[in-house]
């Protein structure tokens, strides 16, 4: 009885050995394909003809180790967005772009959006063109301008000088443009107008 326990321990663990080998094999014949970056998709095919599965790293690693407060989290329609241009969920670099080494010394490769317009007013102050349209064409990367144009007339006219955070939110549990009522939406044109026309005098 003793003889075949010792068999059977024995012949397992060559078949283990010989699982682990032949794993390592096919890891090694794989690892010589083409890497895949963030640009590439998970799955590509190898010269053989073989698919390889590649690991990409979360790119919101860096992001999420220091920004975990509730206003940092990603909501409303952009926290259930595919991006057009990769086919995965929207990430914080897809709209950020990538920290850089210095980020904790002003974050200045980060793209940071927030209410700029290229008119002073007495609440808002004039702001840089230049970085009104880096924050919009961030924005237009995914939302076409097409489309933009047809859901209000008023994206054609202010892409240039109004900075497309001064009327949405980022991070929104909802966005306070959408489905805005007729009354506010012209309140919001009359208040912001009029405070410019305050801030020339």
């Amino acid at each position: 009885m003793g003889n075949h326990k010792v068999a059977l321990n024995s012949m397992l663990t060559l078949f283990v050995a010989m699982c682990i080998w032949g794993f390592s094999i096919n890891v090694a014949a794989d690892s010589q394909s083409t890497e895949a970056t963030a640009a590439n998709p998970s799955v590509t095919t190898s010269e053989s003809g073989r698919h390889v599965v590649e690991f990409i790293r979360d790119r919101d690693y860096a992001c999420t180790q220091c920004h975990k407060d509730e206003g940092d989290v990603l909501k409303g329609a952009h926290s259930a967005a595919i991006n057009p241009h990769t086919n995965r969920d929207v990430t914080c670099v897809d709209c950020h772009s990538n920290v850089g080494k210095d980020h904790r010394n002003g974050a200045k490769e980060v793209t940071k959006f927030a209410p700029a317009q290229s008119v002073a007013g007495t609440e808002k102050p004039a702001a840089d063109v230049a970085w009104i349209t880096k924050q919009n064409e961030t924005c237009v990367n995914c939302h076409e301008p097409e489309n933009l144009r047809e859901a209000n007339w008023t994206h054609d006219v202010h892409a240039l000088d109004l900075s497309c955070a001064s009327c949405h939110n980022i991070h929104p549990t909802s966005d306070p443009m959408k489905d805005i009522e007729r009354k506010p939406k012209i309140k919001l044109c009359v208040d912001c107008h009029s405070d410019q026309t305050k801030a020339k005098k």
